[in-house]
């Protein structure tokens, strides 16, 4: 299988920024820095390309100011791969935090390019299962680390200078589009002139083609990309949201859904983002046989420069398997018999809410430690001050609600999370607002910001209103029948909030201003209730017709909904031919053997056809040739004739219109005299004792009115 990436190179102009400009990005790019993980004991610098490797991982305070990553103040931590010109970078995960192939998983990172259009060279995210460990690495420029180095040798010379028995998943900022050795990788029109997302495997011969470049047999090497994400310019002074969702489909093949872009890192929104799915064969992990059996994999991330150069850096939001945890908010209505209004639900002035938090430590190859929870308060309700934390083991945390700063509550969770110890579960309450309208509110999301992982909460979304509901009657419309046709009609019935213990609705159904039968009774509810009806053909005659429904609820509420039925005569188009025309089987007296003689059917040829539908008609023919028995052909042996003094025309495969008329509810009978119609033209010199056949179509078509 082929499989590539575009990467970007050494650049063959003077680089535009200067040591002075990234030392000032940097800088700027730290500032603000998202929230991320401490990356305590999670990766370990590469060992590979010797004093060119530039990596490391750099802590933060809540401040974003740097501080040694053994500090307890140290919140967060960014890998910095490059910051200078002909740099390799690579970090690689710890012993204790492997990437196994045969598990699902997702790992959320922030990632920075640099400030300039025109920096190189970018990074690449990379499983692999080299031999030489933390000490895998290959070249500088387009090769990013990871990817094979072009010397000018052939596409296998190149993947063994790669790294081995890997998986790689490149972010490109720099378009080597060359004609000469090792600059030439994005010299195919799939990422040409782009930054670009791809992916491949770097020791494989086939990431790797071979183009000819100028003077006597040179070749230069471009590479064959595989899922490409054309982006907007990469290195824009702008931390990108990338995520990776890994999933393992089976013993031999994975697959790899990679997406940038998909939250906004002034906000934190989410965004729509741009996607690819990469399928993923495990076995490549162990391709040269030399590093066991490829499940428990090392993985990181290499980066490099040519005279062009960035920033790179990563923070990471969650990594793949070190923890795996959840945070799901749920609202619920205690005055409504505690129903959920989580999702766009509807509470009236005054009713009780609660606001429920649960944090789930699902697996990990950590506990999940030092959560802070930073809590939004929720709008147009009035929070009640006390407020828990509840742990699986049974320890309850109290906090108060009003150590809201600017509508955040910060409160640190006295325990970590752990298989023994899976869940805290946050609750708040409060009283939704009086309102003299509909008034949306909203219970946002919420931060839980742990050392080693990061999740969010969904945010919860909610109406409070007077007392009062809003009925809706929806699934009707407009239908056009034709006549003799019934017309069926499925009315959906709801109201904006569930009330208890019942809440019935009298549904009447009017055609044509006379009511239908007796009204039907239906239990009103947010999710709605069925009104299904059929109007009888009998009561539908050409023409308009109004159908309405009305619902009126126990209060006196009404909603009601009228449809249009417009019943319409299509009008006919049929066709009835005589069903076979049988020539016979001798001629007597006979006639000359040479001279080509018309030869009339047993039986007068007759048509029956109905044409009532709006517009033109017109019946055309055609026919085969006829064949005998023995295969033989007379060729053009058909032919129509309108009169008997018409030469005739052959029907051999060309449509032939023979009448024609405009729209009329009269039947139209056709018979053909003798010596008109369809006759056989031969020589009976040409012709043997046996049978013949042929086909004829006829085309009976309509041009509707304009």
């Amino acid at each position: 299988m082929s499989l590539s990436l575009g990467l970007i190179g050494i650049g063959g102009s003077v680089s535009a920024n200067t040591a002075t400009d990234a030392a000032a990005d940097y800088v700027k790019a730290i500032s603000v820095a998202p929230d991320a993980l401490t990356l305590d004991h999670i990766f370990q610098t590469g060992t590979g390309g010797g004093s060119a490797n530039h990596s490391s991982v750099i802590s933060l305070n809540k401040d974003n100011k740097v501080v040694d990553e053994s500090s307890s103040a140290a919140t967060k931590a960014i890998v910095k791969l490059t910051d200078s010109n002909d740099q390799l970078g690579s970090e690689w995960s710890m012993p204790a935090n492997t990437f196994n192939i045969n598990k699902d998983s997702k790992t959320n990172m922030w990632m920075y390019f640099g400030n300039q259009f025109d920096s190189g060279d970018g990074m690449a995210f990379v499983l692999q299962n080299d031999i030489r460990g933390t000490g895998a690495i290959s070249g500088v420029g387009q090769s990013l680390g990871v990817w094979g180095i072009d010397n000018g040798g052939t596409r296998a010379e190149i993947a063994k200078t790669a790294i081995n028995n890997a998986w790689a998943l490149e972010f490109d900022t720099y378009d080597n589009n060359d004609t000469g050795k090792g600059t030439s990788y994005d010299n195919t029109s799939d990422v040409k002139g782009t930054n670009h997302i791809a992916y491949g495997y770097p020791s494989s011969a086939d990431t790797y083609g071979l183009k000819f470049g100028f003077g006597f047999l040179k070749f230069y090497a471009v590479m064959n990309h595989q899922g490409v994400i054309k982006t907007s310019h990469l290195s824009n002074a702008a931390w990108h949201h990338v995520t990776l969702d890994y999933k393992t489909l089976s013993a031999t093949q994975g697959s790899m859904t990679y997406t940038i872009d998909d939250k906004d890192p002034t906000t934190g929104l989410a965004l729509t983002g741009q996607s690819q799915t990469a399928q993923i064969d495990k076995s490549r992990f162990t391709a040269d046989g030399k590093n066991g059996d490829g499940t428990d994999i090392m993985w990181g991330f290499t980066g490099s420069t040519g005279s062009k150069y960035e920033n790179n850096l990563i923070m990471f939001e969650q990594i793949s398997n070190l923890v795996s945890a959840a945070g799901v908010q749920k609202v619920t209505d205690s005055t409504n018999n505690n129903q959920d209004v989580t999702n766009n639900g509807n509470v009236m002035s005054g009713d009780q809410l609660n606001f429920q938090t649960t944090l789930t430590y699902k697996e990990g190859k950590q506990d999940w430690k030092k959560i802070k929870a930073v809590l939004n308060v929720p709008t147009n309700v009035t929070l009640n001050e006390a407020a828990t934390i509840k742990y699986a083991d049974g320890t309850v945390d109290n906090f108060n609600t009003n150590t809201a700063k600017n509508g955040v509550i910060t409160k640190e969770l006295s325990k970590d999370l752990s298989t023994a110890n899976n869940t805290a579960t946050i609750s708040m309450t409060g009283t939704a607002n009086t309102v003299t309208a509909d008034t949306k509110a909203m219970s946002p999301i919420s931060h839980f910001n742990g050392n080693n992982a990061i999740v969010e909460s969904n945010a919860a979304n909610f109406t409070i209103s007077v007392p009062n509901q809003t009925l809706s009657i929806t699934g009707l419309n407009d239908q056009n029948i034709n006549l003799g046709d019934s017309a069926s009609f499925d009315a959906l019935v709801k109201t904006d909030r569930d009330i208890k213990p019942q809440n019935i609705g009298e549904v009447t159904s009017v055609v044509d201003n006379t009511t239908k039968g007796k009204p039907e009774y239906i239990e009103l509810s947010k999710t709605g209730s069925h009104h299904k009806e059929t109007i009888p053909a009998s009561q539908l005659t050409v023409g308009k017709h109004t159908y309405t429904v009305t619902v009126v609820d126990n209060y006196q509420h009404t909603a009601s909904k009228t449809a249009m039925i417009t019943v319409t005569d299509p009008g006919k188009l049929s066709l009835t031919v005589i069903s076979a025309l049988n020539f016979g089987t001798e001629k007597k007296p006979l006639p000359i053997p040479n001279v080509l003689t018309d030869f009339n059917p047993n039986e007068k040829l007759n048509v029956q056809l109905e044409a009532s539908l709006p517009g033109t008609w017109n019946l055309a023919i055609t026919a085969s040739e006829l064949v005998g028995a023995d295969q033989s052909i007379l060729k053009d042996a058909l032919i129509y004739k309108a009169s008997a003094k018409d030469a005739g025309t052959s029907l051999n495969n060309s449509s032939l219109s023979i009448l024609s008329g405009t729209s009329s509810r009269d039947k139209i009978n056709k018979v053909w005299d003798k010596d008109t119609g369809i006759l056989l033209h031969i020589k009976p010199s040409t012709v043997k004792g046996q049978t013949y056949h042929a086909t004829i179509k006829w085309t009976l078509s309509n041009v509707p009115l304009k």
